[in-house]
């Protein structure tokens, strides 16, 4: 008799079907799913396959220095900007900053042609920013508080352009080989940022050009520091 139990008992707990709660919870969260649900997420998946995609730049070591010469057409970020038209540069208060009125500094430049029209077959887009993170800061305010023509800014894009047939450049494309160069030369830039005209000639020397008197002192004090402390060295 205790057998014959045990043995219905045996066939019982075969018979039976253990699953996990989650598994439970699951189920039933799938039971009571809205419709509404279910088209949410139809909707974002099919977002994600719309989506576009994006490429990505690199910023990478030039292999030589003179790749990044303006007669090259260069795409590059830091240093002194390589500019595309030599001689009309920015000026007056287009290259300072709106908030601060410092001087704005060079970030990075793109070369994009566009080169099914004749008057942007070279074109060069410049970004300039200011480096206080103060004006960075008022000026992401204001682009959302003001109108874009009433706004300061404190970063800003110039483009230059030029036909295949200018004065700067030859019009055939350049060789790379570092015998290229330019067919005309430049305006004289600030000895002290090499961004801007220089449009102060230094009183002593005749031959140092800035863009303005801040950089004029900056570029004197300089120069006496390391007078002073060749000086120092030598006795």
């Amino acid at each position: 008799m205790e057998n014959s139990v045990n043995g219905d008992s045996l066939e019982k707990l075969k018979g039976l079907q253990i699953t996990s709660l989650d598994d439970d919870d699951e189920e039933q969260e799938q039971e009571t799913m809205p419709e509404e649900l279910d088209d949410y997420y139809d909707d974002d998946d099919d977002e994600e396959e719309e989506q576009e995609s994006v490429t990505l730049g690199f910023l990478e070591k030039p292999i030589n220095r003179w790749s990044l010469l303006r007669h090259l057409f260069p795409s590059k970020a830091g240093g002194p900007p390589a500019w595309l038209d030599p001689v009309n540069l920015p000026s007056g208060r287009s290259c300072l900053c709106d908030i601060c009125g410092e001087q704005l500094q060079f970030l990075i430049q793109v070369y994009a042609p566009i080169s099914e029209m004749d008057s942007t077959f070279h074109r060069t887009l410049f970004v300039f920013m200011c480096p206080s993170m103060k004006c960075l800061l008022r000026d992401q305010h204001e682009q959302w508080k003001r109108p874009p023509e009433s706004s300061s800014r404190s970063v800003k894009v110039f483009s230059c352009q030029l036909p295949r047939s200018n004065p700067f450049y030859s019009s055939e494309p350049p060789k790379c080989n570092g015998t290229d160069k330019p067919s005309g030369p430049g305006v004289a830039l600030c000895n002290w940022c090499g961004t801007w005209k220089g449009y102060k000639v230094c009183s002593s020397c005749r031959k140092a050009h800035y863009c303005s008197q801040k950089h004029q002192v900056n570029s004197f004090e300089r120069s006496f520091i390391f007078l002073l402390t060749n000086s120092i060295n030598a006795q």
